[in-house]
């Protein structure tokens, strides 16, 4: 499943820029507990989840962290539906893992 979302407003005089993101996976709609996929911050605005099972319903979030761990509000949700028949293979050209830290591939 290739995420993406767009980046996080500038910094301004009440918002610290940010670091990177944080992306969750939620197994309900407005899952009170979704999980965090990344161990890092993200540095990047589109990730591949390859921990997706096939025809299961999945729901997204991502909240921009600063560099002093500051979390902005969560995004609006993104429902994923994985087919019954899904290639998840990661391949070449594909966005990084949104679970490998920052600088890992």
């Amino acid at each position: 499943m290739i995420l993406s979302w767009r980046p996080s407003a500038p910094a301004d005089s009440k918002h610290a820029a940010a670091a990177g993101y944080c992306i969750y996976r939620g197994l309900k709609q407005k899952d009170p507990s979704p999980i965090l996929l990344n161990t890092a911050p993200f540095p990047g605005t589109s990730c591949a989840d390859d921990s997706v099972v096939n025809d299961k319903k999945y729901y997204y979030v991502v909240r921009a962290i600063s560099a002093k761990a500051v979390t902005s509000i969560v995004s609006n949700e993104a429902p994923a539906t994985i087919p019954k028949r899904s290639n998840r293979a990661v391949t070449r050209g594909s966005p990084p893992l949104c679970r490998e830290p920052a600088g890992l591939k």
